[in-house]
């Protein structure tokens, strides 16, 4: 997979893949947001463990857009080019405040099975490792949640074992860069 371009627009980074534009959460998207995330079966994979209220996605939101605004690096918004509708989120962010960066994607599930976590997966890690300089990323998954572990699988990432975090058990998981 390729990443077509990578521009900046107004100081927002926009990544345009061969099948969605990842860009920058404004505000205005808090409501098509929590209408996928208000599903408990996006939910169960989440830190809640169920579909989260309007009140919640309006906080994750917002955490979303302050992260980008203190550390430059986020999470984005998943838009189709097809039909300009949002499919979910992927993205990068400090594992804990710690320099380590993870990995981090949901989608609606009607997009499941079509590779477009794989893709924006993809795009997230090349502009992590090409355009952040980084040396390695991780993500960090429900232990029986198969269907993410294998987008991570295909994305090249290596398991690194399952670590109890905030009272339930996830598994770790490391992609380091290939050197060129």
């Amino acid at each position: 997979m390729k990443i077509d371009h990578i521009c900046n627009n107004k100081g927002n980074e926009i990544i345009n893949t061969e099948r969605i534009y990842m860009r920058k959460f404004v505000q205005e998207d808090i409501n098509m947001f929590s209408k996928i995330v208000q599903k408990d079966e996006v939910g169960k994979w989440l830190g809640l463990g169920k579909g989260m209220s309007y009140e919640e996605s309006t906080s994750y939101i917002n955490r979303i857009i302050e992260h980008w605004e203190v550390h430059n690096i986020g999470v984005w918004a998943l838009i189709s080019k097809s039909t300009n509708e949002m499919l979910g989120h992927c993205g990068l962010r400090y594992i804990d405040d710690s320099q380590e960066i993870e990995l981090i994607y949901l989608l609606d599930p009607k997009y499941w099975g079509k590779g477009i976590a794989t893709e924006a997966g993809n795009a997230a890690v090349q502009y992590a490792f090409h355009s952040l300089k980084v040396k390695k990323v991780f993500a960090r998954v429900r232990t029986n949640n198969s269907h993410s572990k294998n987008v991570l699988h295909k994305l090249g990432f290596t398991f690194i074992g399952d670590q109890q975090h905030h009272n339930r058990i996830l598994s770790y998981y490391r992609l380091k860069k290939k050197e060129e």
